[in-house]
């Protein structure tokens, strides 16, 4: 369900909250805006909070929420929670984040110079004029074509024959 990564990009967001009292690390809870809003479509905080209670265990644990040793379950942050840290996060920092994550998932544009160092438009251009020219047949001034009379022929007598 998390990409591998997306935990590791939301963690270089800074934590506005005190360190008192923190039972669920940021990133983890960035992370389940993310997955709510992206994989189901959940676009408020009631409903993010909806989604990550009806997780599984599984999807609790790749978020990275933490386990209760007395339940033997992943608890899942409520909606309180949820709405203190997002109201509170910097929204610059996390789309930021948010967008260094993208890029790497990117593939890689391809260079537009070839291995000679010309620039691919160059290349294609060069290769339509080469290919323009061996393709067609050669005609050469003053002869007239099969079935074609030249200009000056029709030019001198008016008409064609």
């Amino acid at each position: 369900m998390v990409p591998s990564g997306l935990l590791d990009a939301l963690a270089r967001v800074p934590d506005p909250r005190s360190p008192r009292g923190v039972r669920f690390r940021l990133a983890t809870l960035l992370a389940v805006g993310v997955c709510a809003m992206t994989s189901a479509g959940h676009n408020s905080l009631t409903a993010i909070a909806e989604w990550v209670r009806r997780c599984d265990q599984d999807v609790l644990a790749r978020l990275g929420c933490p386990f209760d040793p007395f339940t033997g379950r992943f608890r899942a942050p409520g909606e309180r929670t949820l709405r203190d840290v997002f109201a509170r996060v910097d929204p610059a920092v996390l789309t930021a984040a948010g967008f260094a994550r993208l890029t790497a998932l990117q593939p890689r544009l391809v260079s537009p110079t070839g291995p000679d160092g010309t620039v691919e438009r160059e290349q294609r251009r060069a290769h339509g004029i080469a290919r323009s020219e061996t393709d067609r047949p050669h005609r050469q001034q003053g002869q007239a074509q099969p079935g074609h009379l030249p200009h000056t022929v029709l030019a001198r007598h008016g008409h064609r024959r």
